[in-house]
């Protein structure tokens, strides 16, 4: 029997409307809660099951999404076997931006290299630059004075500050609070603008290479103070907001066991009572002490909150760090010589890490990178269990993945 087509409307974005091919299933379904697969090779995991296959049975209906999107996002390819409004699996099919960095860091010497690591994930560029500097200083055995790591901290936790805020404005957004999301952008300019005086890009581009932190200015931490408690006030609307709290309450829900057995990092680990944070385990100059994050119920309100607590941690370490600058000019790098390295970062998604080879004549001869996307894409379809299609969109903000970071 021919499958009748159904146009169904699922968005990507608060404005994203896609016409997508809906099929109808055969056979019996699974219970609701054998469904929950788990993309790649990592198995089962807290009691979900991993299914290569489509999920079959009456009513059973799959919405494929993508590549192609609304709006200026990257590319995916997205299934949902539903039924009604609910979600029994999805799938992400990604790799579409494969560009093969790591072999393009071949041949290169570690200086050349930078501008090719700084656009792994472009809105990571800090926090992919520092894990390849201290994978290139590792390689090579020096160390850089205290004062590099600590104008290095300051950029990298300036990274960690607008990308925040982004994402706090953006959820706020999907659940029709469109206000709030014009205040964060408005915030987000603020700090894309003080970047732009720190570092001489508005991205933080240029401004680390191994052995070295070349800032213009350091940040004036009195206007980051006053942007902070801005970003306070929008958090405190917005969670003052009856609609926004019920949208985010209970929606995409990972649990500490399964955020556990995933291997999951950065905020969406923390979210869900994970203590996870490189800043403490590889810190760039002092270790941080860990911060208990409140709430920690793995669901998009817990990421949302997680957010708004690191917004204000990343602006008190920058302002007691660059208290604590004493103006010593930063070192120069030291001449490669060969032999691996490695560098661990904690980015504003997640634990960054990089591995270098270097050879005799000081080239790199290999390059390996992980971007904490690799391992939170895997989480998103056991959250999204029991969730319906309209929260997509918020659950997949929520976890805010790189494309770009995954498939390299």
């Amino acid at each position: 029997m021919t499958a009748p087509l159904l146009l169904a409307a699922l968005g990507t974005g608060s404005a994203a409307v896609l016409a997508a091919l809906v099929v109808p299933r055969r056979g019996r379904p699974a219970a609701v809660g054998a469904l929950t697969g788990v993309s790649g090779a990592l198995g089962a995991a807290a009691g979900t099951v991993a299914l290569l296959g489509g999920v079959e049975g009456p009513g059973v209906f799959e919405i494929p999404v993508g590549p192609v999107h609304a709006g200026m996002i990257e590319p995916g390819h997205f299934r949902f076997s539903v039924v009604g409004e609910t979600i029994l699996k999805f799938k992400a099919r990604l790799w579409f931006v494969h560009r093969g960095v790591e072999k393009l860091f071949q041949g290169r010497r570690p200086g050349d290299g930078v501008e090719l690591v700084e656009r792994i994930s472009s809105d990571t560029s800090v926090g992919h630059t520092l894990a390849f500097s201290q994978a290139v200083e590792d390689a090579i055995g020096t160390a850089v004075d205290v004062d590099t790591r600590r104008r290095r901290s300051v950029v990298l936790e300036l990274e960690r500050l607008y990308n925040h805020v982004t994402d706090i404005g953006a959820l706020c957004n999907d659940v029709g609070h469109g206000v709030l999301n014009a205040h964060a952008l408005r915030v987000k300019e603020q700090l894309l603008r003080v970047n732009d005086r720190v570092t001489g890009h508005r991205l933080l581009r240029g401004a680390l290479s191994p052995g070295a932190a070349d800032l213009r200015e350091l940040p004036d931490v009195a206007e980051l103070e006053r942007i902070a408690a801005d970003v306070a006030e929008t958090v405190g609307l917005a969670l003052g907001h009856s609609v926004v709290r019920d949208r985010f309450t209970g929606t995409a829900v990972l649990t500490a066991a399964q955020a556990s057995d995933i291997g999951a990092l950065g905020y969406v680990a923390r979210a869900s009572g994970l203590l996870v944070d490189a800043r403490h385990d590889h810190p760039t100059v002092a270790p941080l002490p860990r911060l208990v994050h409140e709430p920690t119920g793995g669901d998009v309100l817990a990421r949302f909150c997680v957010r708004a607590a690191e917004f204000a941690r990343s602006v008190a370490i920058i302002v007691a760090t660059v208290a604590e600058l004493d103006g010593r000019p930063a070192a120069a790098p030291s001449a490669p010589t060969g032999g691996p390295g490695s560098g661990i970062v904690e980015g504003w998604r997640g634990s960054i890490v990089h591995r270098v080879e270097l050879g005799p004549d000081g080239t790199l001869t290999r390059v390996k990178v992980v971007d904490p996307s690799f391992h939170n894409w895997p989480a998103l379809p056991v959250a999204l269990a029991d969730t319906i299609v309209p929260d997509f969109p918020l659950a997949n903000k929520s976890f805010g993945l790189s494309y770009a970071g995954n498939d390299l």
